[in-house]
């Protein structure tokens, strides 16, 4: 059986070939439902309810650059190579370090998809009660699961869902929003209550957790189908540096302006109840499947299993997380992604621009079980995050990672750059 039909067309065990690759318009429908979402939205409230809007305005800046940096750079390296995160991985890691790493990442975006789950359950149990919250979740994940399933062309038809919906109605949300607060001006003298006030750099974290674990795994498992390494660049910039801090704004100005957290219900005290409803399940339904798709890759990749066997073990445990309730930790689990991603993102960085600038080597022709080198980087990286250094933890995260990487591959004559690339 070829690649094609043994993964469901969705290529989890070689590189896309090219002429299997996307274009762009579809590769932009199929992105927009992981875009368009409503974990940016809400993530976007969280800081409005924490600082004044100018600070929450260069926080989102901030964030938005750094995700735009490394979501170019995974974008770049999946186009050019045709390779999923989890194949990515291996180069970084080795093919045993590659599992751990991929394993940790999938079941953070089953996380995701627990926490999509609960905001999708919560909507559909405001506007309509008599469905109750708890077996709604559970109806969600399966939704998710089947959507996911069927890989790239039917989570391309959602997406084209998502961006009139939450992209039309959020912007006349933000509209509404400024004007009940007495224009810009007003808005510009909001002051948040001094017990709900946030440091700069939890903001910026907050603006960088919305979207860093689909930045490292998700993003590049769609950029391998486009068709150049521009379009797949173009498109990151567009996503990370509009759309995701539109999303983040739309957010932060829903809650200053009604004193919510989540869209459906800025919304629906906006008057706008049937939009509000559309948001709580497309802006849900469309990062939810995205990130079990992801996840199907990563595992199917490492384990050797069909494409649809592996979405539905994928949906089982992201079932498992909803029913444990994991929406109550999704401001921790930002955070959390926020300050432990990026050094996983950095090693592949200074692959990328360093250590295999000539070009990925065969996948066969990998020689590392585990290499020591990307599992040390990524640990220093992750702890200097934790270490409470000036400035954005962040920073210190991912520039860590990079450099510890680069300087490891300067060390025995066993480093990966050496052994590939023997001058």
């Amino acid at each position: 059986m070829d690649e094609k039909k043994k993964t469901g067309g969705q290529f989890a065990t070689q590189a896309v070939p090219m002429d299997q690759r996307m274009k762009t318009t579809s590769l932009f429908s199929a992105m927009s439902g992981f875009v368009f979402m409503t974990t940016s939205l809400q993530a976007g409230a969280n800081m409005g309810f924490g600082a004044d809007f100018t600070t929450v305005l260069k926080a989102i800046a901030v964030g938005g650059i750094f995700l735009t940096v490394i979501a170019c750079v995974m974008a770049a390296a999946a186009a050019k190579s045709g390779l999923t995160f989890g194949q990515l991985t291996a180069y970084a890691y080795g093919k045993v370090g590659s599992k751990i790493i991929g394993c940790l990442m999938a079941f953070a975006l089953l996380g995701w998809t627990a926490v999509d789950a609960g905001l999708m359950a919560g909507a559909i149990n405001a506007f309509v009660p008599q469905i109750p919250y708890f077996p709604m979740s559970l109806i969600c994940v399966v939704l998710f699961t089947m959507t996911a399933a069927f890989g790239m062309k039917a989570m391309s038809k959602l997406g084209s869902i998502c961006i009139p919906v939450i992209g039309i109605f959020g912007v006349v949300s933000m509209v509404l929003g400024i004007k009940s607060v007495g224009g810009l001006t007003g808005l510009m003298q909001y002051v948040p209550l001094p017990n709900a006030k946030m440091q700069f750099g939890a903001l910026v974290g907050l603006a960088i957790g919305s979207w860093i674990g689909c930045a490292c795994s998700l993003l590049p498992d769609f950029m391998r189908f486009a068709k150049s390494t521009k379009a797949a660049v173009g498109l990151s910039v567009l996503f990370m540096a509009v759309i995701n801090p539109l999303m983040l704004i739309i957010g932060a100005v829903g809650a200053i302006a009604t004193g919510q957290g989540d869209m459906p219900y800025v919304l629906a005290a906006q008057g706008l109840v049937i939009p509000g409803l559309l948001i709580g399940i497309f802006g849900n339904w469309g990062p939810a499947q995205g990130n079990e798709y992801s996840c199907a890759l990563t595992w199917g990749n490492a384990f050797k299993v069909e494409h649809k066997k592996i979405t539905i073990i994928c949906g089982v445990v992201a079932l498992i997380l909803t029913a444990m309730n994991f929406f109550q930790y999704f401001g921790a689990f930002l955070i959390f992604l926020s300050n432990c991603v990026p050094a996983i993102i950095g090693v592949f960085m200074a692959d990328y621009l360093f250590t295999y600038r000539k070009g990925y080597p065969d996948g066969e022709s990998i020689k590392f079980n585990a290499d020591w080198r990307g599992l040390v980087a990524v640990t220093v990286g992750i702890v200097t995050a934790y270490l409470g250094l000036p400035g954005i933890s962040q920073f210190w995260c991912v520039g860590s990672a990079i450099v510890v990487r680069i300087l490891l591959n300067c060390v025995g004559s066993d480093s990966p750059a050496k052994v590939y690339y023997k001058d």
